[in-house]
């Protein structure tokens, strides 16, 4: 009897520390299209690699809390992989801070309440106390069109 105690003490003791670490940031849907982005004034910084905006969606929510999108120009090709796209929910405070494109490096997001920085050219966290990436959106530039889909990261 004393052996089945134990083994049922090791079972639950493996599933209570093997449970899934995940993302707080839920996984939004979203499918947005911009229509000639490369000549629209809003997005300038868009124009050449390395520039980032956020995206001006009107009245449409977008992202978690409708904390919105923020766009980053990876290459200037003129392919579908030029751009990347995510959700600017810290994933630290998921449930608060949208994080702010920083002035002088572009390509770093940083959340302006718990400090965290957020990489868009590699998309990985650069400093914490946030531990997971962004949510990122699948994206298509096609005939000057940069086309925004369904999280899939």
């Amino acid at each position: 009897m004393k052996q089945f105690f134990f083994i049922g003490i090791v079972v639950l003791f493996c599933l209570i520390s093997c449970r899934k670490d995940e993302n707080p940031v839920p996984v939004t849907s979203l499918t947005y299209k911009v229509l000639a982005i490369e000549g629209d004034a809003r997005y300038s910084n868009l124009r050449t690699a390395g520039g980032s905006a956020i995206l001006q969606t009107g009245n449409i929510c977008a992202g978690h809390n409708c904390n919105g999108i923020v766009v980053y120009r990876v290459k200037v090709s003129g392919e579908c992989d030029d751009f990347r796209a995510f959700d600017r929910t810290c994933t630290f405070e998921a449930s608060g801070s949208a994080m702010e494109i920083d002035k002088s490096w572009p390509y770093i997001l940083h959340c302006p309440t718990c400090g965290s920085e957020f990489n868009m050219e590699g998309g990985y966290m650069e400093k914490g106390p946030a531990k997971y990436p962004l949510r990122e959106f699948d994206c298509d530039f096609y005939d000057g069109d940069l086309s925004f889909r369904t999280v899939s990261k």
